[in-house]
């Protein structure tokens, strides 16, 4: 009898520790400091798959799903697709985060002409959007979850970003120094916060957007919460990597007063690009503009 409850004891030692080691092993994944977040550069495995190929002339695209971080008990899986130049290695490529309520499809023409540049790049479903669905949560119901101590929806974006970086660098034809972020739209504040986070970012090119030029006022409720989704918190950290704004002067969903503030907010290397009588998100007057930029981050 005595045997046997000295081995349930020691079962019972083990589950403890193994509850405190998967606890531990989440807190160092996922940390917030008062309002800054922060997600460690060691994810583990992508375990990426590749559900489809095809291709053309000199573009192949490959349909790509990987496991992502849960929403509470939900599971999540990023659906994306690669673009990559045919026949080519140690190929530069960056993360495209697209427009809010817009799919991977949403600039493929774009990508495919990128590709035909020589640039690969993944463009991803984010949450609550196209084959990745689940819960997508607005600012006001998001701080809720923030606010009882979990992990809210607009940070997981952030670590899909990250992930999606993770999922580059293991492409075999792409060169792993070689990886940035480029966003649009609401896409944009991901990308900004996922390349100042991430180390071994060249950088981040973005198109028609700003931070929300929050002030820190801690006596202000959800304060730090919004502060800790706020480009403007991070903005600074993306040097030494090279960070591109451009812009639509007829832009009237994002003003352009409002990007220049979140420019000013960034260190050099950085440059600013405004294109006349564009409205919001990109445009044909960009494209120029946009290669330049994707040379001089990504080289």
């Amino acid at each position: 009898m005595k045997k046997k409850f000295v081995v349930a004891i020691l079962i019972l030692l083990v589950m403890v520790s193994l509850v405190f080691f998967f606890r531990t092993n989440e807190q160092e994944i996922y940390k917030v400091t008062g309002n800054t977040l922060a997600y460690s550069e060691d994810r583990g495995e992508t375990g990426y798959e590749v559900l489809k190929r095809w291709e053309n002339d000199s573009v192949e695209i490959r349909e790509i799903k990987f496991k992502s971080r849960p929403f509470q008990e939900q599971e999540v899986y990023i659906y994306g697709y690669l673009f990559l130049p045919k026949g080519e290695e140690n190929i530069p490529g960056f993360v495209f985060l697209p427009a809010g309520e817009a799919t991977k499809e949403s600039r493929e023409k774009l990508l495919m002409k990128l590709a035909k540049e020589g640039y690969a790049s993944l463009a991803i479903d984010q949450r609550g959007v196209g084959d990745t669905g689940g819960t997508f949560l607005w600012i006001d119901q998001d701080y809720q979850i923030f606010k009882q101590g979990d992990e809210p929806v607009q940070h997981l974006a952030v670590y899909d970003a990250l992930k999606s970086g993770d999922v580059l660098r293991e492409i075999e034809e792409i060169d792993e120094d070689k990886i940035g972020f480029v966003g649009e739209s609401m896409g944009v504040r991901y990308a900004l916060i996922a390349a100042s986070m991430e180390k071994r970012s060249r950088g981040a090119i973005v198109i028609s957007s700003a931070g929300f030029n929050i002030p820190l006022n801690p006596m202000q409720q959800a304060n730090d919460y919004l502060v800790s989704i706020d480009p403007d918190h991070y903005v600074s950290d993306i040097s030494p990597g090279y960070l591109a704004m451009l812009h639509g002067t007829n832009d009237t969903v994002v003003p352009l007063k409002n990007a220049q503030i979140t420019f000013n907010n960034a260190e050099e290397p950085k440059s600013f690009y405004t294109a006349e009588g564009c409205e919001h998100g990109y445009c044909e007057k960009m494209w120029k503009e946009l290669l330049k930029d994707l040379e001089t981050m990504l080289g």
